[in-house]
């Protein structure tokens, strides 16, 4: 088992693949990472001099080809859950508070700024140009670590049975020689391992990534009816589904949904998840038991 590390978009991460130590391990090992620091370059809402930052900047343009897949990709999940996930609420996270990386230390004395109001528009047409609406700011971080383990995780499956994971936006291809690729998920009953086999996994939780703005604790994840930090009787959402990209838009999905509409839609929209409620219950849901 072959193993190399990676950060990508503030987060580190690792790709593993199931194969002999060899030329063709190491060229795909090698072409994944190059994979990720290409995308760390275009997708980084941190990076002034990203693809990101500067189609946020001039609020149109014809982005470069993993930037405009991205983009279309995220519009798409957008659709797909009634909005509830939604990748132009940059402005809206930055004025909560996640205005650098996370390790650089969130916490401030003054109240967080009012989010912006207006449409969200997000327009890209048939030449690749896109065009951003009035409050609309790109954020790609979560959808976009999804993606990438995806691209990469391709790259890797050259060569074998591969897992990639940046910072819990988990791909995986192929079925390494001891069975399922073991997956441990953290539950308030102790962890839960899947195994999982050509399915993308991902998190989306306000108990982890949360920092103190003017007295009052602060979180990540916005809901697009308020543009703040959304209040919900989740505070953890897990979700397995065809791709890390779709479990990482689900997950945030399904988080927002609250705990009775989260276990009714699993199965409805065929992923799986396991959901941690603030009361410390928790519960699995589309096929995890």
């Amino acid at each position: 088992m072959l193993r190399r590390p990676v950060v990508a978009m503030g987060t580190d991460g690792q790709l593993i693949l199931d194969a002999s130590d060899g030329p063709a391990a190491r060229a795909a090992l090698a072409a994944a990472a190059e994979l990720v620091a290409t995308a760390e370059r275009a997708l980084s809402r941190f990076r002034p001099d990203s693809d990101l930052s500067r189609l946020n900047r001039a609020r149109t343009g014809r982005p470069g080809p993993l930037l405009r897949a991205a983009i279309e990709r995220a519009l798409a999940l957008r659709g797909l859950t009634g909005g509830r996930f939604d990748p132009a609420l940059g402005a809206a996270v930055r004025a909560a508070g996640y205005d650098r990386p996370f390790a650089a230390g969130l916490d401030r004395d003054d109240d967080a700024a009012d989010p912006p109001v207006g449409f969200r528009g997000v327009a890209v047409d048939a030449t690749g140009e896109v065009r951003l609406g009035d409050g609309a700011e790109l954020d790609l971080g979560g959808i976009g670590k999804g993606l990438v383990a995806e691209w990469a995780a391709e790259r890797l499956a050259a060569a074998g049975p591969a897992l990639v994971d940046l910072g819990g936006d988990i791909a995986v291809r192929g079925v390494p020689a001891a069975g399922g690729w073991p997956v441990e998920v953290p539950t308030p009953g102790g962890p839960l391992v899947l195994g999982l086999r050509d399915r993308g996994l991902a998190t989306s939780g306000t108990d982890r990534r949360r920092w103190r703005r003017g007295g009052s604790w602060m979180h990540h994840v916005i809901d697009p009816r308020t543009g703040r930090p959304a209040r919900t009787d989740l505070v953890r959402v897990t979700c397995v589904a065809r791709d890390a990209a779709s479990a990482e838009a689900w997950a945030t999905a399904l988080l927002l949904s609250g705990r009775r509409r989260a276990q009714a839609e699993c199965a409805r929209v065929g992923v799986a998840a396991v959901l941690v409620g603030d009361d410390g219950g928790w519960a699995t849901c589309g096929g995890i038991g």
